[in-house]
């Protein structure tokens, strides 16, 4: 990889890596759903220009964006609202690289190889040592939340591998404009507070804001984009991997967060499963002669 480009992954990783932090600060002052709903529409208005119809698979790409936009961030936003610790939130929304997987292999019938399977065991196992946490187990309502919301993107993933001929970026600005305004509905029922906490608002919160819409989405998914189409997925992926553990360092720094020594080899075990995981399914589509291009949307590895 040329210097230039690692420099650019190495920027992806730490935007990824910080949003966590990012979204602890939004969340603590917006609604949960409200923000997440802001993000989609400042997210809509910048990909509308590749937004298209896609004749005869618009059920799919509905439902597809439902899933990985309006269900998944809205459990998630709730997750990372709840939880005292990013990085361990960080850490569990790795799994969604595993239940992946296991969804290819029970619908999309994909060979899982014992190497996957030992890495999907591993990550599984690293999480339940997290779990079983006395300090996290007072939050275990955030992790479960996160958890559901990685599964709902991973159905989304699925979805998205049945849909063909959706330009990434298309698809990007489907979600955008599907998961923008049914999230501000949902908030709209179930929650309060919005305007207020836009009257309440300072630079910081804005900030925030702006750093979801234009570092995470346009930068940080546009940019892994870039070198995806450039390298492998078995180059590229496996760096990606980064971003948690940058997520883990910008809590335990920003946040003054205080891991257990419990916490931190549960992280270890499920980061290190995460990547045995993605290092063999680089690997396989490679060799499967599967073209090197990214998810669809976004943040399945990185900092949502």
């Amino acid at each position: 990889m040329k210097p230039q480009h690692l420099s650019l992954m190495l920027l992806i990783c730490a935007i990824w890596g910080y949003n966590f932090v990012a979204s602890k600060i939004a969340v603590s002052h917006f609604p949960p759903v409200f923000f997440t709903g802001l993000r989609f529409l400042g997210l809509a208005l910048i990909m509308l220009p590749w937004l298209k119809w896609q004749k005869g698979q618009m059920q799919l790409v509905l439902w597809a964006a439902l899933m990985m936009g309006t269900l998944h961030f809205a459990l998630m936003f709730n997750g990372i609202a709840l939880a005292d610790d990013v990085a361990v939130v960080a850490v569990v929304v790795q799994l969604g690289v595993p239940i992946a997987t296991l969804l290819a292999w029970g619908f999309l019938n994909e060979k899982v190889r014992w190497r996957r399977g030992l890495g999907i065991s591993l990550a599984f196992l690293g999480t339940m040592v997290i779990s079983f946490d006395p300090k996290v187990l007072g939050y275990k309502g955030a992790i479960a939340l996160c958890l559901i919301s990685v599964i709902a993107m991973s159905i989304g993933q699925i979805l998205v591998r049945r849909i063909s001929d959706v330009n990434t970026l298309s698809m990007q600005a489907w979600v955008g404009v599907i998961s923008g305004p049914s999230l501000l509905l949902l908030s709209y029922v179930a929650e309060s507070g919005q305007v207020a906490s836009m009257q309440n608002a300072d630079w910081q919160h804005w900030g925030v804001l702006l750093y979801a819409i234009l570092g995470v989405s346009l930068i940080g998914h546009g940019g892994a984009y870039f070198l995806l189409r450039r390298y492998p997925v078995s180059i590229v992926n496996p760096g990606f991997t980064l971003a948690p553990i940058l997520g883990i360092l910008s809590g335990i720094y920003f946040l003054d967060e205080r891991l257990s020594d419990r916490v931190i080899i549960g992280s270890a075990m499920t980061l290190l499963g995460v990547l045995i995981v993605t290092l063999r399914e680089s690997k396989a589509a490679v060799a499967a002669g599967r073209p090197p291009v990214p998810q669809p949307v976004s943040d399945k590895a990185a900092g949502e």
